[in-house]
């Protein structure tokens, strides 16, 4: 069957793009065609399910965008959910999170409302946190709402070992988690003084990495930069690491998967703060089991 799947993949950010990797690894069965807010002519018209994840692409937010109001990448997704109403076929959110522009939107569900009407029609709903399933239940009223570990938890490539990356520490930076904060030199002083290397991974797409690696070189020079590593790479590289400190949300992903010790800024974005550490990385699956609820027979 043709499944189409609509995420942020493509852009660069490792964890975006790799959704794809973990939807080819479930459903090895089913073709499947993948899509972003960059717009198509059309889509297939032998498409049997669309849906619509994974990843952060739940939001309303930009210049013109109030409680109400639509936002252009609303509107891009809007595409799809309408287009997939239209032709009759089951559809649905898996393994999505909400985006907030500021830390104190999240209890906020105003700014979601256009999506509300789409998170009530849609087939299935699963979430990444247990946060964005209250907010969801709370803007749409449907109590059938899933919530399991980020579907990027199943990512499996197959990695080799190096006793020399054994004892290296690696930053992957956004936010806090850059070359000028206070808090990070002191721990580089303290890993200097141990004899550890220490590695700037850059997860983020090139436009959010670029700036921030250039600092970090110039700032460390003994240091070693991957700035596009692809979700294999950055996989390897942090299976491989004495201990991870990450501002990116898939560097913990990745870090905890690998059972790689962690840190992560206390002021970081919510869905670093939100994620429930508690719950085991194996219920991923959850996101693939209700996905297979619906698919036509």
């Amino acid at each position: 069957m043709k499944i189409a799947f609509v995420g942020a993949s493509g852009y660069g950010n490792v964890g975006d793009d790799t959704y794809p990797l973990v939807f080819a690894q479930q459903l090895p069965e089913h073709e499947l065609v993948i899509y972003n807010s960059d717009l198509p002519k059309s889509l297939p018209e032998d498409l049997d399910m669309l849906v619509m994840g994974g990843g952060g692409i739940v939001y309303n937010h930009g210049k013109e965008s109030g409680a109400a109001m639509e936002s252009p990448h609303f509107r891009c997704m809007k595409f799809y959910m309408d287009e997939a109403i239209r032709r009759r076929i089951p559809w649905g959110f898996l393994s999505c999170g909400f985006q907030f522009q500021y830390n104190g939107e999240e209890d906020d569900g105003s700014r979601l409302q256009p999506w509300a009407p789409y998170l009530r029609q849609a087939h299935f709903v699963t979430l990444r946190s247990p946060r964005c399933v209250r907010i969801a239940q709370e803007i749409s009223g449907r109590e059938d709402v899933v919530f399991a570990p980020d579907a990027a938890y199943l990512y499996r490539p197959e990695t080799g070992s190096s006793p020399d990356d054994m004892r290296s520490i690696t930053l992957i930076p956004a936010g806090l988690v850059n070359a000028r904060n206070v808090l990070i030199n002191h721990y580089l002083r303290q890993f200097a003084a141990s004899g550890l290397s220490v590695t700037w991974l850059g997860m983020g797409a090139p436009s959010d990495n670029q700036e921030i690696l250039a600092e970090a070189a110039e700032r460390f020079p003994q240091a070693r930069i991957i700035a596009s590593p692809g979700p294999q790479v950055a996989f390897e590289m942090i299976a491989r690491s004495r201990l991870v400190i990450t501002g990116r949300y898939h560097g913990l992903v990745f870090a905890r998967t690998s059972r790689v010790p962690f840190i992560t800024p206390v002021d970081a974005p919510y869905k670093i703060r939100m994620e429930n550490l508690e719950e085991g990385i194996s219920a991923a699956a959850t996101h693939f089991e209700v996905l297979r609820r619906y698919l036509p027979r």
